[in-house]
């Protein structure tokens, strides 16, 4: 079958077409951006990309196409397809049908960690003789790409909540059936198509309406959010992690040690790569996940120990060998006020200067910008790229602020660079767009 993917260049849809690919799909697509990792991947994969999404592409005659949600009425492809009858269906659709029917499926979800707990989860799983499948919305640094069939029964999944397409406005993950359905989180995001968080806490609530009774719910203890939406229903076994020993499974620490332990039995000490309290909780719930599939303990904590990251996740970049440097995908004020805290702590010694770049819809309209100035507070220096797309006064928000520097683009921000003696510095790189031009930003100055 050919299958021709509109808005191809997408993290899921990008990962969706490795997939079809390794399926034996013919697979082209279109988009009009593309940069790495996934126009990477699509290229080493021999994935032919369209730069456009004119309409003169169907000429192809593909037997399916598979519409992402960055597609709307009134394009000019989209009406031709429609007016035509041409064959077509989401991406989420295809993959909980094609890919996921005959899974075991281990399912995370919530505003943040979603990509660092699916990876640490796969990773285990591999370290632990199986050969998962899996799409996840980054690559693990161990991995060659964002998704693989794999041949082992089991299947991990980033379940994205953000909406299907424009003719289904549920969220993705409502097609992916879950064994294993993790919630690291809850907290409001995505302003461009939920009005509140009541309205994102209804989305989760259709698919645990969905989820069978012997399926396994995974969420933090204590996440009062989580708390309320569980009390909208739920039917399946649920389990609880977190920090404190109250959870079902706790990480405690004691003289430097961390310790799992699985109600009140300790399973082990684990010696983590990864450091932040925020990594702390992808790690318990990664290992809540894999202890309801069934895995052994000792070796689900020796593949934790030997999980090197992902891409882009507070990703230590080897070209500066006299700085340390972070590239971390953080977007949302909480993201950023974990990243922020995570390497100070890590790092009490040394100043940290962020370079940051809000990209994402929920920043640009301002929706939470007081959550976004407080989320820089613990950064020594920031450097916040800025353009005429954002709906509030950026400049003005952060004007009370001597240490945070507005800028307005990549060359800009080499020259106010030039105001930091950068070997006080750490550095820590947070955008949800490419990171290659402020990192070619910094890498002029140092």
């Amino acid at each position: 079958m050919h299958i021709h993917i509109l808005g191809i260049c997408g993290t899921f849809m990008g990962s969706l077409a490795l997939l079809a690919k390794e399926s034996g799909h013919q697979v082209t697509g279109s988009d009009i951006n593309c940069y790495p990792p996934i126009s990477d991947q699509l290229d080493e994969m021999g994935i032919e990309v369209i730069p456009n999404y004119d309409i003169d592409q169907l000429k192809i005659q593909p037997d399916l196409i598979v519409i992402g949600n960055v597609m709307t009425r009134g394009m000019e492809i989209i009406e031709h397809i429609l007016d035509n009858g041409l064959a077509y269906t989401s991406g989420p659709e295809w993959l909980g049908k094609n890919i996921l029917a005959d899974k075991k499926v281990i399912s995370v979800a919530g505003t943040h960690g979603k990509t660092t707990t699916s990876s640490i989860i796969a990773s285990a799983l591999k370290d632990m003789g199986q050969d998962p499948g899996y799409l996840i919305g980054g690559v693990p640094i161990k991995f060659e790409a964002s998704a693989s069939l794999g041949s082992s029964p089991y299947f991990v999944i980033e379940a994205d909540e953000y909406d299907t397409a424009f003719f289904d406005k549920r969220s993705k993950f409502i097609h992916y059936p879950a064994d294993t359905f993790v919630i690291n989180n809850l907290e409001f995001d995505h302003a461009d198509i939920f009005k509140d968080l009541e309205q994102i806490k209804w989305h989760f609530h259709q698919l645990i309406r969905s989820l069978p009774s012997k399926a396994d719910l995974r969420v933090p203890y204590g996440d009062q959010n989580i708390s309320d939406l569980l009390r909208l229903g739920n039917w399946s076994a649920i389990k609880s992690f977190g920090l404190n020993e109250e959870a079902d499974y706790s990480l405690i620490i004691e003289d430097k040690n961390l310790f799992i332990k699985e109600g009140d039995t300790v399973q082990g000490v684990i010696h983590p790569k990864l450091f932040g309290k925020h990594n702390l909780m992808n790690i318990l719930s990664a290992f809540s996940a894999l202890r309801s599939m069934g895995f052994e303990s000792e070796k689900i904590i020796n593949a934790i120990d030997e999980f090197d990251g992902v891409k882009r996740r507070l990703q230590r970049l080897d070209q500066f060998s006299d700085h340390f440097v972070f590239d971390d995908f953080a977007h949302h004020p909480t993201a950023i006020k974990f990243g922020i805290e995570a390497i100070k702590e890590k790092y009490p010694n040394k100043k940290l200067c962020v370079l940051a770049e809000l990209a994402s819809n929920t920043m640009r309209q301002g929706t939470l910008k007081n959550e976004v100035v407080h989320s820089f507070s613990k950064a020594d220096r920031a450097f916040i790229l800025s353009n005429n797309d954002f709906e509030w006064d950026i400049e003005d928000a952060f004007k009370p602020f001597e240490t945070i520097n507005i800028v307005k683009g990549h060359q800009d921000l080499s020259n106010d660079l030039k105001s930091i003696n950068t070997d006080e510095y750490n550095f820590l790189i947070m955008t949800n767009k490419s990171s290659l031009p402020i990192i070619n930003a910094l890498e002029k100055r140092l």
